[in-house]
């Protein structure tokens, strides 16, 4: 369990709070359960008959006006000086005695007679209950959130909060019964301003004078320390004083409280980072469900002297541990705004069946009085009834005005979901598919940028988005972690999660690399198929539990699609393999039939061209007749070689191949003929570029082909680049360039330029290009043809590395 404290002080102080606070929780509450069935005045005291403002309704003190905060002088007239005297004098007669007190406040003196009653568990649950179940749930969370991420200072906030919060709330019920640890509760009370300034600072984000310096913290503590050493002196030796500075410290907790709501406020509106705001969110509304009506009966009762009983205001104050709790444990708090939402319609709920439970009291008092009275028992009946009746409705009403609030101009995930996923099932390209998803994302979901990334084989390879990355290998390790996860990972969880601390440095590399906020799984039957790298929205608001479940399902249906497209695309290449496989096999029964039908005669026409040639004289008109003879038998030659050379079966010899030394004996062979047409070439091909898996001899022949159709294509001044490099698509591949300077091949030619027969040139064949992709392709490899730059023509070659 220590594990989890990356420093041995933490443990220590952790394992300490807790036995402290579970030592001195436990005798506060067996010792006030002491007090359970015994007879009481009807009013609480503390040690020094100090009257606390505490109770219930039909408590007889509470009935007969008991002046809170007064002091208890006399009891039937004799003189009390501790709770023990007036225990003595109360418990000693049967409950239901009246008694005559005498109460002291600054200046005045009054009388009451009260009879005493039996303190009952439900007396004890509706008060000091109250006051047990906020003070541990404040220990619990303050020591719960400090162990999940004992490195954050909101945790540490939090725990000081919780640790003097919860130990205040349980000691008052020894201070109101057993009085064993004296007045230790009003050194921690004196505590409660500083700790709620402390967390006010610190949640959800630090902020000055805090980012600056601790010492604003150490001053804040040691004044709140010194105030309450004041008051634990005063406790038994100056009741005025002590009343005067019970008030200021009780005047400092609702202050700084109203401070901490504003600062919460702030934090909301222009929090740093979008996890800052959702954090402000989140307490800021535990805080108001929590503290507002305490905060406002705080000052009622000190400032306009109204009597409120402490055990009310404490009722709610269990749900703002609970909140800043989820707060700061939770990383990535998607699920703020329906805590938020749903917090706020109950909290709307309860103050209109408040409001109407007011009015309805005033009515039955007041206009109505002759009909029916508050004080008759058909009055809650009814209420209840009319409560019941309507609170349905009521709630669907506030429901439906809060999500116009919550939701006013955001998307209708459903919606989203429905129409992409309909266009998605409809698409069959895969760059058709990529851009409705980032359209999508764009103006449905208003992100600022996103990029997608599938899986192929060994890398992740980027089909669309604005990073200019090309891929990422299988095997980095913050991809590792987020696909052995599989599921959406933030940028906040990363820098957050305990779970995610051995992996954070791989995983913000990731991030980084990615440039995302937000990272999503493509997923195919249930495995990895991709991600989607989300950046931030375009309003800079933080991702809802909506906008991840759009996101998730999105990126899914993206997954389907992008997996229907390949299979679509794999068909078609199939479909045009077995088309030129059946266009290779007709060709090759033509060349058979060309050899022997075609050659032989081809043969004794060149034959006789030439005797007839020897024995006609130059200038003879016959003469240039033979030679064009000549020629055209050349020609009809060369077609049918290049014919049986394209249908001829070869198997590559694959070896590993050094680029630059092919290249380099290739210009050797070629020079006479690049000098005679005037053409010179340019080699960008360094000796660290990987070695290629080919078989050197048909590679070098593929070189040749391009560089001499360069040569032909190009007058005297043209110039040839030859350039290679390792592939960044990422397979591990090198690409080779040739290009020129000439005319380049047209837009419509460029699809067309590798098949059979087609040429651009007046003395073109059509069969060398189409030779030429037959060996890369038997390579393993691809090419394509680009327009140059300036002009030109760029061939480009893909080849599998050694």
């Amino acid at each position: 369990m220590m594990s989890r404290f990356p420093r041995r002080a933490d443990a220590v102080l952790f394992v300490a709070l807790s036995l402290v606070t579970a030592a001195l929780s436990a005798a506060a509450v067996v010792g006030s359960l002491a007090s359970v069935g015994r007879t009481f005045p009807g009013f609480v005291v503390w040690d020094n008959l100090f009257v606390v403002p505490l109770g219930r309704p039909n408590w007889t003190g509470i009935a007969a006006d008991v002046p809170f905060r007064a002091r208890v002088k006399s009891v039937d007239g004799r003189a009390v000086t501790s709770r023990r005297d007036l225990e003595a004098l109360v418990g000693t007669t049967p409950a239901g005695t009246p008694h005559e007190y005498v109460f002291e406040r600054p200046g005045e003196r009054e009388h009451h007679t009260i009879p005493s009653m039996v303190f009952t568990p439900w007396d004890y649950l509706a008060t000091l209950g109250v006051y047990a179940l906020n003070g541990f749930a404040f220990l619990a969370v303050g020591l719960a959130v400090f162990y999940l991420k004992p490195e954050s200072r909101q945790s540490r906030a939090l725990l000081a909060f919780g640790v003097v919060w919860g130990l205040y709330l349980l000691l008052d019920l020894d201070l109101f019964t057993a009085g064993r640890f004296g007045g230790l509760a009003f050194l921690l009370e004196a505590l409660a301003p500083a700790a709620i300034l402390h967390l006010a600072l610190t949640v959800p984000e630090p902020r000055p004078p805090l980012t600056r310096s601790g010492w604003p913290l150490v001053w804040l503590y040691a004044v709140s320390v010194a105030a309450g050493l004041a008051q634990l002196w005063l406790f038994g030796h100056a009741y005025r004083a002590l009343l005067f500075l019970n008030t200021v410290v009780f005047l400092a907790i609702a202050g700084t409280s109203l401070v901490g709501m504003a600062s919460l406020a702030l934090a909301a509106a222009h929090g740093r980072t979008p996890l800052a705001r959702r954090r402000a969110r989140v307490v800021l509304t535990g805080t108001i469900v929590a503290f507002l009506v305490p905060v406002i009966g705080l000052l009622a009762f000190f400032v306009f002297g109204r009597p409120v009983s402490f055990n009310l205001l404490t009722l709610s104050g269990f749900l703002f541990p609970l909140s800043i709790g989820y707060a700061i444990a939770r990383h990535d708090l998607f699920e703020a705004d329906r805590f938020v939402k749903q917090a706020l319609v109950y909290a709307v709920i309860t103050a209109l069946v408040s409001l109407a439970y007011a009015g309805a009291l005033l009515l039955a008092n007041g206009f109505a009085a002759g009909l029916v009275s508050a004080q008759s028992p058909v009055f809650p009946i009814a209420f209840v009834l009319v409560a019941l009746a309507t609170v349905v409705p009521l709630r669907d009403r506030v429901q439906r005005a809060v999500d116009r609030l919550f939701y006013r101009g955001r998307v209708d995930y459903k919606e989203t979901v429905a129409r992409a996923s309909e266009r998605l099932t409809t698409l069959l390209d895969r760059d058709a598919v990529v851009q409705h998803l980032l359209t999508a994302l764009r103006e449905v979901l208003f992100i600022d940028g996103a990029t997608l990334w599938e899986r192929d084989d060994e890398a992740l390879v980027r089909r669309g988005g604005r990073t200019t990355l090309r891929s990422i290998p299988a095997s980095q390790p913050g991809l590792a972690v987020f696909e052995a996860r599989g599921s959406v990972v933030s940028r906040d969880e990363v820098e957050e999660s305990t779970r995610l601390r051995r992996h954070r440095d791989a995983l913000r590399a990731l991030f980084d690399a990615l440039e995302a906020t937000l990272l999503v799984p493509l997923l195919r039957r249930g495995r990895p198929a991709g991600l989607l790298a989300v950046g931030g929205k375009a309003s800079g608001r933080p991702f809802s539990a909506d906008d991840v479940d759009v996101l998730s399902t999105l990126a899914n249906q993206t997954a389907i699609a992008l997996a229907n497209a390949a299979a679509l695309e794999q068909l078609r290449e199939a479909q045009e393999s077995l088309a030129r496989a059946e266009r290779l096999a007709a060709i090759g029964e033509l060349s058979a039939a060309v050899a022997h039908g075609i050659r032989n005669p081809l043969a004794g026409i060149r034959l006789a061209a030439q005797l007839a040639l020897e024995h006609t004289a130059p200038d003879s008109p016959v003469h240039e007749n033979l030679e064009d003879v000549l020629v055209e038998v050349d020609k009809l030659e060369a077609h049918v070689r290049g014919i049986l050379d394209f249908t001829r079966p070869f198997e590559p010899h694959l070896e590993p191949t050094h680029l630059p030394a092919l290249v380099g004996a290739l210009l050797r062979t070629l020079a006479p003929r690049l000098e005679a047409g005037g053409v010179t070439v340019e080699v960008d091909v360094p000796g660290d570029v990987p070695l290629v898996r080919a078989d050197p001899t048909h590679l070098g022949q593929v070189l040749q082909e391009l560089v001499v159709n360069a040569i032909e294509a190009m007058g005297p001044g043209g110039r040839i680049t030859i350039s290679a490099a390792a592939s960044s698509n990422g397979h591990g591949g090198v690409r080779i360039d040739v290009s020129d300077t000439g005319p380049g091949v047209p837009p419509e030619m460029r699809q067309r330029i590798f098949q059979l027969f087609l040429t651009t040139k007046s003395t073109g064949t059509g069969v060398g290009l189409a030779v030429v992709r037959k060996i890369i392709e038997r390579h393993g490899g691809t090419i394509a043809v680009e327009q140059g730059a300036p002009r030109g023509a760029r061939f480009v070659i893909e080849l599998p590395a050694a």
